[in-house]
């Protein structure tokens, strides 16, 4: 009896073994195959590459040796990387190793092992948690990592961290300087509860960009620390010559600080911390209908006007509210700078928002450590990487402080 040729059997009339496929229910299923299949492919593939790799460098070299040199067969290596974790890479030995053997291919190892280091390092910076990278390493790249590696790996490459913002030369091209700060516990450190804070300067050119030129680690937003963070900026270049405006919180160590340093440059005093102090020291039963009248000194056109709007909100409610009138009272001028400006600029130049939203990204990214961190080193090192990440990936809209 004859068979008419079908793809199910061989030449000689037997069947063949045909491979079985699972059956998937849904495309997520089957890309989930899909993509398993294809890393375990790879993997294969990376274990065969290097080997050969190593041994054709020892063909080379064992050519080139005076004496003979015999194989004896090989050892186990891991490598990490991106792609997860291929174990026992089979690398080929010699039954007697030369002294002078040095396999450049064998670098491969340690290259992988830096860019995994560098994925851990990145995840950590952007502000995901050491137990979630945990879960991630274990779940994407069948790596078993305890939490404590991932703060001691970033704690290794910031150290390595050759870009320190604090040591980088500036040029004098920058227009607006915003100056404010955002508080951690660091511990041994504050006079209270560890508390610290991070006083940061972050500077605007005429385009738009942006980026922050120095920070001071200091127990409180005090004069002293102003003035240092202040002289240690114009000292790597920054002196003031193009500088229009200084954008500050309601302090007046701050405006003092700059006074000294900057003693030509215009002040301007965010108007969101001004609003926000004025309101913290209103009774609670006022601060709604308080908060929308002082609001209208803000939203009117011209400067003759905030002052006639600004004075009828203060004899308003200076009787019931005296404490908060004389808050806002307080350096009030300083607040008004920016009529002196394009319209087209005044809502970016009146707040220190730019800054505020950079620390934004600060305080989610080391609610890893729970604000909290155990020296100054490594708070220092910390913020230095952050910074430089937010310098590289937040970078402002181009021309908006075009005249």
């Amino acid at each position: 009896m004859s068979f008419p040729p079908t793809n199910n059997f061989t030449t000689n009339g037997k069947l063949k073994k045909i491979r079985k496929f699972p059956a998937f229910s849904d495309d997520h299923q089957l890309s989930e195959f899909l993509s398993k299949n294809f890393t375990e492919s790879l993997k294969q593939m990376i274990k065969v590459t290097v080997k050969t790799m190593i041994k054709t460098e020892m063909e080379t070299f064992r050519s080139d040796f005076s004496e003979k040199l015999y194989f004896n067969g090989s050892y186990p290596r891991n490598m990490t990387g991106t792609f997860g974790r291929v174990s026992n890479i089979p690398v080929p030995r010699f039954r007697e190793k030369p002294q002078d053997l040095s396999l450049k291919t064998l670098d491969v190892f340690s290259s992988e092992q830096e860019r995994f280091m560098e994925l851990i390092n990145q995840m950590h910076i952007l502000g995901i948690s050491q137990r979630k990278i945990k879960q991630l390493a274990k779940t994407c790249l069948g790596i078993n990592l305890s939490a404590n590696k991932v703060g001691k790996i970033h704690s290794e490459l910031a150290q390595k961290e050759e870009f320190n913002i604090n040591s980088q030369p500036l040029d004098d091209n920058f227009q607006y300087l915003l100056l404010d700060g955002v508080y951690a516990k660091t511990k041994g450190y504050g006079w209270e509860n560890n508390k610290s804070v991070l006083l940061c300067a972050l500077a605007i050119r005429s385009d738009g960009t942006r980026k922050i030129i120095g920070f001071e680690l200091a127990r409180s937003e005090d004069y002293n620390n102003w003035q240092t963070l202040l002289l240690g900026i114009k000292k790597r270049g920054l002196l003031g010559k193009n500088l229009r405006l200084a954008i500050i919180d309601d302090t007046q160590s701050t405006k003092s600080a700059l006074n000294q340093i900057y003693p030509n440059l215009k002040i301007q005093t965010c108007i969101v911390h001004k609003m926000r102090n004025v309101i913290t020291k209103t009774n609670y039963k006022n601060r709604i209908l308080l908060s929308e009248d002082i609001k209208k000194v803000f939203t009117v056109k011209d400067k003759k006007e905030a002052e006639e709007t600004a004075k009828l909100f203060c004899q308003k409610w200076y009787i019931q509210e005296e404490k908060a009138i004389n808050s806002f009272r307080h350096n009030l001028e300083d607040c008004f700078t920016y009529f002196e400006f394009p319209e087209h600029i005044w809502k970016r130049i009146r707040t220190t928002n730019i800054l505020e939203r950079e620390f934004r990204e600060v305080r989610r990214r080391i609610k890893v450590f729970d604000n909290s961190f155990n020296s100054v080193e490594s708070i220092t090192n910390y913020a230095n990487s952050i910074f430089n990440n937010l310098n590289k990936n937040y970078p402002a809209c181009q021309n908006t402080f075009t005249q």
